[in-house]
């Protein structure tokens, strides 16, 4: 600019300018000034400066356009040396916010020197403008630039030292935030294994326990068939026996009462007898209720055999077996033998697969939806229907049946023990209980639904192994 006052370095003898090493990578300055003079001298004084081994490399502008221009082509520019009044009185602070805002350079050191005040205060200039420095060309002597130009430097190394940590931080807690995520996923797949694990092992565990309690309660069945059969044989035969003593007595009776009037004294005893002791009625009821004994005695037989499935189908161990040539068969073979007509039974067969199961078990439970699905029909004797399939390794088995239907209230207890809607005389209510006991010792589960006037349907849900 004209008319400034001369730099106070200006009587600094040039030096013997040293070789530069080109591996080294220099820092980069920017004088920004309209005054070539000073661009001379900066250059001169400059020229043997180092910070940290590295020398300068020397940028020119002369004008806020020039300045703006190199730094939209340069990143690296570490310190600009800039005049504030140039073209204009304020060319140089335009420069610096173009530089802050526009550009987005805050790294770069910005230090304004000049000639003579400006407009704006310094102390105010400090203030609205984003720069580093504000020095007046008298006060830089070549010691006070060396000061200034190394603080400028270390702090742009600083800034970018900070600021390359800053990225690798950064990139590290991506890079971490990802590893979690991994890692999350990686617990979370390995949760959810664990919980199916669990879960298996669970299942495993409860149809242990209910095996277990099958089992006991097989040989309480087997004791309590083995101390009630006997006793029960006995009250049985010698009912017998008092059924055919009270007929023989009762012909007799009828015998004296027809031939009493040969006798007068025969008669009249007889006459006082029948008064005395009923004897006309006792023995012409008494059919009635030796009948009412022997339906009893046979309630408790079929008790006591129903109970005794428990016994004998836990002396099954499990093994593998085919469904359909193994289970099913003999279940129709089993329903066949108690007189049950197959036609009534529309079954469909699936694709030939095996089952771990206690076959004598599964068989029994089988026979036992079957034959209570055929029942509920009643007279109508209308077809059943059965069908299987497989499907994630777990077996479903479907029962349907026509019949009557069972009342919503109602569902829920028909796997109580000894509840029945059917005929108590030949029927004890355990067969669904017992059939769904042997089903959950098998891992499986066993399900009614019922609508009335529509019919039920029994599902069974068993795993294969």
């Amino acid at each position: 600019m004209s008319q400034q006052q001369p730099l106070s370095f200006l009587n600094v003898s040039e030096p013997d300018e040293p070789k530069r090493d080109e591996s080294i990578s220099p820092w980069v300055v920017l004088i920004v000034d309209d005054e070539p003079e000073v661009h001379d001298v900066t250059k001169l004084v400059l020229t043997a400066y180092r910070f940290e081994l590295k020398p300068l490399e020397l940028l020119h502008a002369y004008s806020k356009k020039e300045a703006i221009d190199i730094l939209s082509n340069r990143d690296d520019v570490a310190l600009i040396l800039l005049d504030v009044i140039m073209e204009s009185e304020e060319a140089g602070l335009e420069c610096a916010q173009y530089i802050r805002e526009e550009l987005g350079y805050h790294n770069v050191r910005i230090v304004l020197r000049t000639g003579q005040p400006g407009s704006v205060p310094e102390h105010e200039v400090m203030l609205r403008y984003d720069i580093n420095d504000y020095k007046n060309k008298t006060d830089l002597t070549k010691s006070r630039l060396f000061t200034m130009l190394t603080s400028s430097l270390r702090s742009y190394r600083d800034l970018n030292r900070l600021e390359l940590l800053t990225d690798e931080l950064t990139k590290l807690n991506e890079g971490l935030e990802e590893k979690v995520k991994q890692r999350t996923f990686e617990l979370e797949s390995s949760n959810d294994a664990l919980r199916e694990a669990y879960n298996r092992i669970s299942e495993q565990q409860q149809a242990l326990v209910q095996s277990e309690k099958l089992a006991s309660v097989g040989q309480f069945a087997a004791g309590v068939a083995h101390e009630i059969n006997n006793p029960l044989a006995y009250l049985k035969s010698n009912l017998e026996f008092v059924q055919s003593s009270l007929v023989k007595l009762y012909r007799a009776w009828q015998f004296l009462a027809n031939n009493s009037q040969l006798s007068p004294e025969c008669a009249k005893s007889l006459s006082e007898l029948e008064q005395e002791y009923q004897l006309n009625w006792a023995l012409s009821e008494s059919d009635d209720v030796m009948a009412e004994m022997h339906s009893g005695l046979d309630r408790i037989q079929l008790i006591v055999k129903e109970l005794s499935v428990f016994f004998e189908s836990n002396q099954t161990q499990f093994q593998q077996v085919e469904f359909y040539s193994q289970i099913m068969d003999s279940v129709m073979i089993n329903l066949e033998l108690d007189g049950i007509n197959l036609s009534l039974i529309e079954f469909e067969k699936g694709g030939q697969f095996e089952i771990h199961c206690a076959p004598a078990l599964l068989e029994h439970s089988i026979y036992c939806l079957i034959k209570n699905a055929l029942e509920s029909t009643g007279r109508m004797r209308k077809t059943i229907k059965i069908t299987t399939k497989v499907e994630d390794q777990t077996l479903t088995i479907d029962i349907f049946d026509c019949g009557e239907g069972i009342a919503d209230k109602l569902v829920h207890r028909v796997f109580d023990p000894f509840y029945t809607t059917k005929a108590s005389e030949k029927h004890v209510g355990l067969g669904l209980t017992i059939a769904s006991n042997i089903i959950k010792s098998h891992g499986g589960e066993l399900s009614l639904t019922s609508a009335l006037g529509k019919g039920t349907k029994a599902t069974v849900r068993l795993p294969l192994s």
